[in-house]
């Protein structure tokens, strides 16, 4: 885990940025009682996850928001330390890459 700053929490690919209020267009994603999953790696299968209770998804501006429930929820991976994350809102950018070819890609897990 690295902690940029206040605001910002980077695990592995997975960026989350703190933000202040949801999106306008922002859609609450039912979970259930499973796992908030963030990102899922399709060659390992390991998951950037928060337990169910901790967190809730929404789908809106940018893509992905995050609200965390309680104080010291959490992110947990098979490959990474767990990082514990404040109660509020934070967005998960979508981040790129430039390939050899110079094409930008979407970082995957």
């Amino acid at each position: 885990m690295k902690k940029l700053n206040e605001d910002q929490h980077r695990q592995g690919d997975v960026l989350l940025v703190k933000i202040d209020e949801l999106p306008a267009d922002a859609e609450k994603e039912v979970t259930g009682r499973k796992n908030v999953v963030i990102a899922h790696g399709e060659v390992t299968g390991h998951k950037h996850q928060f337990v169910f209770r901790d967190a809730e998804m929404f789908r809106g501006g940018a893509g992905q928001v995050l609200r965390v429930l309680k104080d010291g929820a959490p992110l947990q991976h098979e490959e990474h330390s767990p990082i514990e994350f404040p109660a509020g809102l934070y967005e998960r950018p979508v981040q790129v890459e430039h390939t050899d070819e110079d094409e930008p890609r979407i970082v995957a897990d």
